[in-house]
């Protein structure tokens, strides 16, 4: 069974929640490009060109390379999203290639991410056999399996690193309370009083820290 209360969300996830919470984005059927685009009021146009976005004050403009298979032309819509919300603008042909290339990976996180958005992949039925999730999550975000799979992958790992953070803080809490006079056992309590009782007869001082 999942355990969807370990998942814990990057900020970029919890950012794109709020983005389509404030328009009216609530179900996977309502992530389509041209109602995002009317929502966010960004120009999209479709054409025989390679995909850009641009922005010039208040103006804001996607294009999408319509010779791109549809999957590839959601990708890429997504992408340039990314580089909007983000406000990646300017000529990026002018910037260093290595800072380039994180502004790629920024803008192909977030499309993973906006494309497939955790919030709503919470709410999909469990289907019997876990290896059909992703079928499943490609079905309704209208994804490709592999891109759908990786989705899938990341939620897992980081299902598995909030259930381990979880119990590490849970053995150290086991710790502490083990360490703690207040839950020792009257024997345990009993021996602590004599030694200390032994030292003090001794001439020894005590340090209580």
């Amino acid at each position: 069974m999942l355990q969807w209360t370990f998942y814990k969300p990057t900020e970029i996830e919890k950012r794109i929640k709020t983005l389509y919470q404030s328009i009216g984005i609530e179900s996977p059927a309502d992530i389509q490009e041209e109602l995002i685009a009317s929502l966010l009021d960004i120009k999209l146009r479709y054409a025989d060109a390679p995909s850009l976005s641009f922005e010039k004050g208040k103006f804001r403009c996607i294009v999408i390379d319509n010779t791109l298979p549809e999957d590839e032309q959601r990708k890429h819509f997504f992408h340039e999203l990314g580089h909007l919300f983000r406000g990646h603008s300017g000529d990026q042909s002018r910037f260093p290639d290595l800072f380039k290339g994180l502004l790629e990976e920024q803008a192909e996180h977030f499309a993973k991410n906006a494309m497939m958005p955790y919030h709503m992949i919470q709410t999909l039925p469990l289907p019997e056999y876990e290896k059909d999730f992703p079928y499943l999550i490609a079905c309704e975000f209208h994804v490709s399996y592999s891109l759908a799979k990786e989705r899938w992958e990341q939620i897992k790992r980081r299902i598995s690193a909030g259930r381990w953070e979880q119990a590490c803080i849970e053995h150290e809490r086991h710790r502490y309370r083990k360490a703690s006079p207040d839950n020792w056992c009257d024997q345990a309590k009993e021996m602590f009083r004599l030694a200390i009782d032994r030292k003090l007869r001794n001439g020894q001082g005590v340090i209580i820290r």
